[in-house]
């Protein structure tokens, strides 16, 4: 749990960034912001019953070679695809429900972050499971546990997921809960081995990652407040830090594993709602921004060391490329960079001059017969013995 000192530092901050506007017009923003963020996450494109889709754009010698996987949240489905959109291997849950994650790992199977079915607009936590699949697509095992957005292997059979837990944090509110993220640590059969609350790594350091207030989630079930609402996590090759992005934070953050504590943040200000933040090889990070201030998304290249921007890929017009929700971007080894328009159900990939050399939307339907949401996208080497996508 959390020290006294540590939550009277935290609720100094919120009541701070609580009493930092003034007028209504700040007000009336931060309000706008809130209901932004509350909604649920879109799982199909509007207006995209008649749209086409399969492979838009090829051209191959401007590419990255390879197979995508592509994750469709709401059909609970993984495929695995060749760079002319055949499939080449697919992974599905029975009974169907959504997934918000699907990640190859070394040995050609998938792990996976998952809903169950339900027949309410929230996400009841005994819906949320974590499951493993093999490389034929057979379902290994299947954990009920409060888990989202993102798993990562670690050791050979071992991962680290975000999960959260209901907290009574009485210096942030009085009566509601706070959703504190966490890292759980799972061996390779499920079985739960470690916790880490993020509460508490950043609550201890406000010198390094700034708290902003956000106000109580109300839609349905029990009200609790997201204070962070976690999307991505990327293990440092050293297995030391761990790379995070924060939606409701507005900020990226690395958290030092054996201190546990966060060491580094960045954002506040300049990103909106983001997710999937990569560390790159050169040792820069790229990060999607949805703009949920702005109403276009952008993906940026971060030098995390001066915090400078040094490569961004935009379009102010959000018709063409503004996902509210989701959305995920991978550095290719020849510079290109692959990108989810998550909520359109599109994927494309631009050269470092932002021209548009490959793009997919993907053919799945919702019941309305939309164009389904896909979570993210990642590119890998046409092999599923050369190892686990990044």
């Amino acid at each position: 749990m959390t020290g006294p000192a540590s939550l009277l530092t935290l609720f100094a901050m919120l009541a701070l960034l609580g009493g930092c506007s003034s007028g209504n017009e700040p007000a009336a923003v931060e309000q706008d912001l809130e209901a932004l963020r509350s909604l649920p996450y879109a799982g199909a494109a509007d207006g995209s019953a008649d749209t086409p889709s399969g492979v838009l754009i090829h051209h191959r010698d401007r590419t990255w070679p390879g197979w995508n996987l592509v994750t469709v949240q709401m059909l609970a489905r993984a495929d695995l695809l060749d760079m002319d959109g055949r499939v080449i291997r697919s992974w599905s849950m029975d009974g169907g429900g959504r997934w918000e994650r699907a990640r190859l790992l070394p040995d050609g199977g998938i792990a996976v972050i998952g809903v169950d079915p339900v027949q309410v607009p929230w996400i009841p936590d005994s819906a949320r499971y974590i499951a493993r699949y093999d490389s034929g697509g057979a379902l290994l095992w299947k954990k009920q546990v409060n888990a989202h957005h993102d798993i990562v292997p670690s050791n050979p059979d071992r991962f680290l997921a975000l999960t959260y837990r209901r907290r009574q944090v009485p210096a942030i509110h009085a009566e509601i809960d706070v959703r504190d993220d966490q890292i759980m640590v799972l061996e390779g059969d499920g079985t739960v081995s470690g916790e880490i609350s993020l509460l508490d790594a950043i609550g201890s350091r406000p010198d390094v990652f700034r708290l902003q207030g956000t106000g109580p989630n109300r839609m349905g079930g029990r009200p609790w407040i997201d204070l962070f609402h976690t999307n991505s996590l990327m293990l440092s090759p050293d297995h030391q830090r761990l790379l995070l992005c924060f939606r409701h934070q507005d900020r990226i953050a690395i958290i030092d594993l054996p201190r546990r504590e966060a060491v580094w943040s960045w954002g506040d200000g300049i990103l909106s709602g983001p997710h999937d933040a990569q560390w790159l090889d050169n040792g820069h990070i790229l990060v999607f921004d949805n703009g949920l201030a702005r109403g276009w998304s952008r993906v940026l290249e971060l030098d995390p060391e001066p915090g400078e921007i040094v490569w961004e890929y935009g379009d102010r017009d959000r018709n063409f490329f503004f996902t509210l929700s989701k959305g995920s971007a991978q550095r290719l080894p020849n510079g290109n960079t692959l990108i989810a328009d998550s909520d359109n159900g599109r994927a494309f990939e631009v050269t470092p001059e932002g021209e548009t050399v490959w793009e997919y939307a993907t053919p799945h339907r919702v019941e309305d017969g939309r164009r389904a949401a896909i979570v993210r996208i990642r590119r890998i080497q046409a092999s599923l013995s050369s190892g686990s996508a990044p």
